[in-house]
């Protein structure tokens, strides 16, 4: 199953690993720890249209991407759940 995810983008909802709330991160001062740890600072894709809302963790073919969208984790998790 595919989900949109802004900008004419839809992922493979089969290689998500992670929907993360940005706020919640930031609030935690963890943003960019998580962007650092995971190693993908440098594969992500915003399509937030700088709104961000959710990080999209996803392990396409063996790497790992990010998908910043201005869409909420929870709007995402029921799309997903259709």
């Amino acid at each position: 199953m595919y989900v949109h995810v802004g900008k004419d983008v839809s992922i493979n909802f089969k290689d998500v690993i992670a929907i993360l709330d940005i706020k919640a991160l930031k609030k935690q001062k963890k943003f960019e720890e998580v962007l650092q740890n995971l190693k993908i600072s440098d594969n992500i894709i915003d399509v937030s249209e700088n709104n961000k809302k959710s990080l999209i963790i996803i392990n396409k073919k063996g790497k790992l991407l990010g998908y910043i969208t201005n869409i909420s984790s929870t709007t995402l998790s029921k799309r997903a759940n259709k």
